[in-house]
């Protein structure tokens, strides 16, 4: 239904924000900052308020499709004091029926295409 496409849409582009516009935002923030201080340092601007970034939400009724893609797609390993998340290769329709039998989550034809697609706005990252 038409109401369905319009909550993939926003959850795709809630995953574009989140794997490539926001990643890009904080690599132009970073650079932005050192000439930031420097101008700050000799005195020609005062320290700005910054005001954090945000981006589209992910719909409500697709947060636990949202949560199996990044189970299935990201080792998570923690330290005392961080966590790093790691991206496994770009995934195949295999690597969904082993998660299910594995982890017991039930994969509707729907959920999988989801996550294929999500899968494929993650891989392009570097793309554009």
């Amino acid at each position: 239904p038409r109401e369905t496409l319009g909550k993939v849409k926003a959850l795709y582009e809630f995953a574009q924000w989140c794997f490539v516009d926001r990643h890009k935002r904080k690599q132009f923030d970073d650079i932005a900052a050192g000439h930031q201080a420097a101008l700050i340092a000799m005195g020609v601007i005062k320290e700005p308020q910054m005001k954090e970034a945000t981006g589209p939400e992910c719909p409500v009724s697709l947060i636990d499709v949202f949560e199996k893609y990044r189970a299935i797609k990201f080792l998570q390993r923690e330290t005392d004091d961080t966590i790093v998340i790691i991206p496994r290769d770009a995934l195949k329709w295999q690597d969904l029926v082993a998660f299910r039998d594995v982890a017991g989550y039930g994969i509707s034809l729907f959920e999988a295409e989801v996550i294929m697609g999500l899968d494929g706005i993650f891989e392009g990252r570097e793309d554009g």
